[in-house]
């Protein structure tokens, strides 16, 4: 798996765990990237459950570290894109 197709995967568990979330991508090399993903607080286990075994298959699997860090939206508006 490429690290674009490991984020268009966690992009789409994150959008399915949480409708009204917003998620900000930050690729710092073509192994590494971090997705931000703008939710509400009541929707933060649900991303984490959604994308965690991801993360950790594409770590030990594929040699790719793909954060996923949630915030809350109401406090932290994400960035413009």
């Amino acid at each position: 798996m490429t690290i674009d197709e490991a984020i268009a995967e966690l992009s789409r568990k994150i959008s399915a765990a949480s409708s009204g979330s917003v998620v900000r991508v930050s690729r710092v090399s073509s192994e590494e990237a971090t997705l931000r993903a703008y939710a509400p607080t009541s929707d933060e286990s649900a991303i984490k459950e959604a994308t965690h075994d991801l993360t950790f298959q594409l770590l030990t699997g594929e040699g790719l570290e793909v954060q996923v860090l949630v915030y809350d939206i109401a406090t932290s508006l994400p960035p413009d894109a």
